[in-house]
């Protein structure tokens, strides 16, 4: 017998996120509506420095929409969004400016919301993801870093390296590629990965079709997660993820006991960082066949359902600390 941890939550095979650059409040003119139509929970990526603020960022294309405010932020927060930091001025990050761009913007951000922030955003480009900028995120407490990286992430990547697909309507010049709504949703079903799209404000037409998706897009694009990913894609915000991942390194199992009629195991979590919001694990356990006619799993003296998801292996999902004691037991014969 023996008990693992499943590489994502609920034992699904594939995660999907998206991300909006910017937090602009013309997301509510579609774009929010259809998360809560399809049920998909999403991310905005605020410009800490213009919360609430009309927009005006060097040559932006979205120079004259609006920033979020803390009351529309919170808002989101409560249909179960994220939110992130896309920095305090949308400039490139010197050396000099870490501590106003990393630093100040979250403890702006999160005094505003209420709520840890533990995810910055790279604004513009690349640039942004120097190794200055991630020192600057890992010392003030940040547990993962967004790029505009266009590639998957697993279960094993690096989470100060986070990629992110464009969900636009076709790229820059020289490649012209055309958008895509199954776009690296086949390799993240085959490497079991985590996409994230990301985009900025999907209305009627993009507004920059090198940097966003119309509204008919962004539908299309969520139709096609849902139809292609069935019951194997776990739609989550990037925090939630990132906190599986995390929880999934750091979690130790060690077999304490066990015999003809119960096994028991001990999950340790050491050095699992204390900013860690989510801490659920999937779980499961490999039995004898007769275990599985009906299984009981009792993890912190608590009795959990558990589902027999292949011949002699149980599975469950169950908060987790360090410490925790999980029993699995043959059912009593009558």
């Amino acid at each position: 017998m023996s008990l693992s941890i499943c590489p994502w939550k609920y034992g699904k095979r594939w995660v999907y996120s998206i991300t909006y650059d910017e937090a602009l409040a013309d997301l509510h003119r579609f774009a929010i509506p259809m998360h809560e139509e399809y049920a998909i929970p999403g991310h905005v990526e605020l410009l800490v420095g213009q919360m609430g603020e009309i927009r005006k960022a060097g040559n932006s294309s979205y120079n004259g929409y609006r920033h979020m405010n803390a009351d529309e932020l919170r808002d989101l927060l409560a249909r179960g969004w994220g939110v992130g930091n896309h920095s305090w001025t949308h400039e490139v990050i010197t050396p000099e400016m870490v501590d106003k761009e990393i630093g100040q913007a979250k403890q702006v951000l999160e005094e505003a919301l209420g709520e840890p922030i533990i995810l910055y955003c790279s604004p513009g480009n690349n640039t942004n993801m120097a190794d200055h900028v991630l020192a600057a995120c890992r010392h003030y407490g940040y547990l993962g870093a967004m790029s505009l990286t266009d590639a998957l992430n697993r279960p094993e990547d690096e989470l100060f390296w986070i990629n992110r697909t464009a969900l636009h309507d076709h790229y820059y010049e020289p490649f012209y590629s055309a958008y895509d709504p199954y776009r690296n949703i086949r390799q993240a079903q085959a490497v079991q990965g985590w996409l994230i799209d990301y985009c900025h404000c999907p209305l009627e037409t993009a507004v920059h079709p090198n940097k966003d998706c119309s509204e008919a897009q962004l539908r299309q694009r969520f139709e096609t997660v849902l139809s292609e990913g069935g019951d194997a894609v776990w739609c989550a915000v990037p925090e939630e993820a990132l906190s599986y991942h995390l929880m999934r390194r750091h979690a130790q199992i060690e077999a304490v006991d066990g015999g003809a009629e119960a096994q028991h195991f001990r999950i340790g979590l050491p050095e699992l960082p204390e900013q860690v919001p989510y801490r659920s694990l999937t779980l499961e356990a490999t039995v004898p066949a007769a275990w599985c006619r009906d299984p009981r799993v009792v993890v912190d003296g608590q009795e959990l359902a558990a589902e027999v998801v292949r011949p002699g292996v149980l599975r469950v999902t169950t908060p987790v600390r360090d410490g925790t004691l999980v029993e699995v037991r043959a059912t009593p014969r009558p």
